[in-house]
């Protein structure tokens, strides 16, 4: 009688123990959650972008093979109370070159031209911003007779400029983290797009 006794205490502590067991596992295991938001973005909203890799294009019309380009986001970019995007975030980028050249009678010249643009950024969760940046670099040769020699430049995108992108649309639902911090003023050098043609009304 004992001994069933002893039996039935033992089976009845295992079986509380596994149910602790499991009750424990239970509320022990993660819950997903979502806690992030998304936002609607504005066109023109500012990036800067962080020339990351120099862009050159050779005075003598050596072209680089590669024209794709990865730059970086330069900072974070706050938009009415959210970031949008962050320091080291892929903005990607491409650029067409074009060569012009001009004959007189004592002087020839030779201008390599390399159009820049940005087209769009990732930001660190893995949303896609769409951006809008086009800048001439304008590099070339100049020789003869009034120029007192030959006179060379590379049309150069310098590591460690400031391009100022901006969003080229509307987007909605790009994913950001609210913050209270405000937007940082951008570096004094930044440089600029080339103006574009605004359509007539």
């Amino acid at each position: 009688m004992i001994k069933r006794v002893l039996f039935a205490a033992v089976l009845l502590t295992g079986l509380a123990c596994l149910f602790a067991g499991a009750s424990f596992a239970q509320t022990a295991a993660p819950v997903p959650t979502n806690t992030g938001a998304t936002v609607t973005i504005e066109r023109g909203v500012i990036v800067p972008v962080l020339v990351t890799k120099e862009v050159r294009v050779g005075a003598y019309g050596s072209s680089q093979e590669e024209h794709k380009v990865e730059f970086a986001v330069d900072q974070d970019v706050i938009y009415q109370g959210y970031v949008i995007a962050k320091p080291g975030d892929l903005a990607e980028g491409h650029y067409d070159t074009q060569t012009n050249q001009t004959k007189r009678q004592f002087e020839s010249e030779t201008s390599e031209e390399v159009d820049l643009y940005l087209d769009d950024l990732v930001n660190f969760c893995g949303d896609t911003v769409h951006l809008g940046f086009e800048k001439t670099f304008v590099g070339g040769i100049r020789s003869g007779f009034l120029s007192f020699g030959v006179h060379a430049h590379d049309a150069v995108v310098g590591k460690g400029d400031v391009l100022e992108a901006s969003t080229d649309r509307t987007q909605k639902n790009v994913c950001a983290e609210s913050t209270a911090q405000t937007p940082k003023p951008l570096p004094k050098n930044v440089i600029l797009p080339d103006p574009q043609l605004t359509p007539s009304p």
